[in-house]
């Protein structure tokens, strides 16, 4: 995926987001890994503008790359679907996994389970393959609004967090308890 060509605010064609597949995500877990990871894809009005932001934050924090994990997928016959409301018992697996690696909760849920539904976009740090620390990024409440930039206050915001998560992960914590 080109990031500067899904995401129209992007003006970066070297972003710092990197794709990742499921098991890919699922291995920072298993193998102890350390790194931002963005759960959400460019179908999200709130990923759109936030996205941007984000890729001059990271660099700006010497990151080198941010994993993005889109929620939803294509399936073998080209149709859309979403791990969130998934129907195949493969699909609300991996999505328990996430749900459960993350330990992202909510108070909404998926229809028909009790599993936290995950919103988007989602910040999460992971360090030594355990999430040390997530935020949403859900400044836009009306999907359909033509807004497509931050407001002064939201920017601080999101700078802030994405910054606490940035230092959860680069900072010496050996001593937290």
């Amino acid at each position: 995926m080109v990031y500067s060509e899904e995401y129209t605010n992007l003006n970066d064609d070297h972003s710092v987001f990197k794709e990742i597949t499921y098991e890919e995500f699922m291995n920072m877990f298993e193998y102890l890994e350390t790194g931002i990871v963005l759960l959400g894809g460019a179908w999200c009005k709130n990923a759109q503008i936030i996205v941007p932001y984000a890729n001059t934050l990271a660099k700006k924090k010497g990151l080198s790359v941010i994993y993005n994990f889109d929620l939803k997928y294509e399936n073998e016959l080209g149709r859309q679907g979403d791990l969130r409301t998934g129907t195949s018992l493969d699909h609300r697996l991996e999505y328990f996994n996430i749900a459960e690696k993350t330990g992202i909760t909510s108070e909404a849920v998926v229809e028909n389970t009790m599993m936290p539904r995950i919103p988007s976009p989602t910040f999460i740090a992971i360090k030594n393959g355990s999430t040390v620390g997530y935020f949403t990024a859900k400044y836009i409440q009306d999907e359909m609004t033509d807004k497509n930039e931050l407001s002064g206050e939201d920017m601080l915001d999101f700078a802030a967090k994405f910054t606490d998560l940035v230092d959860l992960i680069k900072g010496d914590n050996r001593f937290n308890i």
